[in-house]
């Protein structure tokens, strides 16, 4: 985290400043690289807030996805997470003991940064709410009889953290309801897609996340996939069900291509980038035969991670562009307050 963005983000305080800037470090380490650039594309005063943001979650979803843990105990886990969290929000004091583990000071220092987000950007507590009392269905939940289930459970988890995404690309996009519904449009695409490819380790774990009705449909049932997967066997009619759904996850990704267009002149490229980025991701099912089994072979590895660095790099270009014409200094938008941690603009 670098002292302009420290400055741009309005972070006076050093504990924060320490808190914001190990999320950072997390996420250069363990996190997606590419998605870990896309936070160039934001202004530096926003970047910090998108670190708390990705922090947090993953570490939440790391709690309940933990396979190594039995599933009560990741509940129990969780549960206990979350009321320190929500303690913390509310300006209680949580955590009553010294941290456990490295990994649990990790979360501590998530949440510190996270709840200043929240209080900051003026996040909802109940947004904030329902998306974590609503992840732990994961766990609880281990099949969807029809698809509308399965979008409800998604819109209810994953669709609330993509929202928070919206506040950092400006005030239209947070306030927005067609924003509200892009976003969320985005976040489906990308999720089904993962629902496809995580399709062997989910199942696995106990959990399916491809619907029953859509299984019945294609004439299979959860034996016959749960069979195929250990075997890592495509059949005629699973190649089939695995290119419905990845059409019904392009479908999503195209109602989510105008998302751009709700965020502040200099923040664009983050939403642009995220639905090509899925998009590219999704492109790989195809052309693996529908195979969702297998490993994709080398090259497209490679073609995957040149398509993300030339996007990422367009995107660069088109944000230093935007910044030249709409500012007179070619500075970007974000404006240090008095105020110490009041919100950037």
């Amino acid at each position: 985290m670098t002292t302009k963005e420290i400055r741009a983000a309005n972070l006076g305080d050093p504990e924060l400043c320490r808190a914001y800037a190990t999320c950072e470090t997390f996420l250069r380490r363990n996190f997606v690289k590419h998605y870990f650039l896309l936070r160039q594309l934001l202004p530096p005063g926003r970047r910090p807030y998108w670190d708390a943001i990705l922090a947090f979650s993953i570490h939440v979803d790391n709690l309940i996805d933990d396979a190594r843990v039995p599933a009560p105990e990741r509940i129990a886990r969780y549960d206990a997470y979350a009321r320190d969290f929500f303690a913390l929000l509310d300006g209680d004091a949580p955590w009553t003991g010294p941290p456990s583990s490295h990994q649990d000071r990790l979360g501590r220092t998530f949440a510190r940064a996270f709840a200043h987000f929240s209080r900051v950007w003026e996040i909802p507590r109940s947004s904030v709410q329902l998306a974590m009392t609503n992840i732990t269905a994961d766990l609880r939940v281990t099949e969807y009889a029809s698809f509308p289930d399965l979008e409800r459970h998604i819109r209810s988890t994953g669709g609330e953290h993509n929202l928070l995404l919206n506040a950092l690309l400006g005030s239209r996009a947070q306030h927005s309801e067609e924003a509200r519904e892009h976003a969320v449009s985005a976040l489906l695409g990308l999720q089904l897609t993962d629902n496809l490819r995580d399709l062997r380790e989910d199942l696995a774990d106990g959990r399916l996340f491809l619907p029953l009705d859509d299984l019945k449909a294609f004439g299979l049932d959860r034996a016959e996939l749960e069979a195929a997967a250990r075997d890592r066997r495509m059949t005629d009619g699973l190649r089939d069900l695995v290119r419905f759904e990845a059409e019904r996850a392009r479908g999503y990704l195209d109602r989510a291509a105008d998302w751009w267009r709700w965020a502040d002149a200099d923040a664009r490229e983050l939403p642009r980038q995220y639905v090509s980025m899925a998009r590219y991701v999704l492109r790989q099912v195809p052309h693996s035969r529908h195979d969702v089994f297998h490993t994709p072979a080398l090259r497209g590895r490679l073609a995957c991670v040149t398509a993300a660095g030339a996007g990422l790099a367009l995107g660069y270009a088109r944000r230093a562009a935007t910044r030249r014409f709409t500012s007179p200094s070619g500075n970007t938008a974000d404006h240090t307050h008095a105020l110490k941690g009041s919100r950037p603009t």
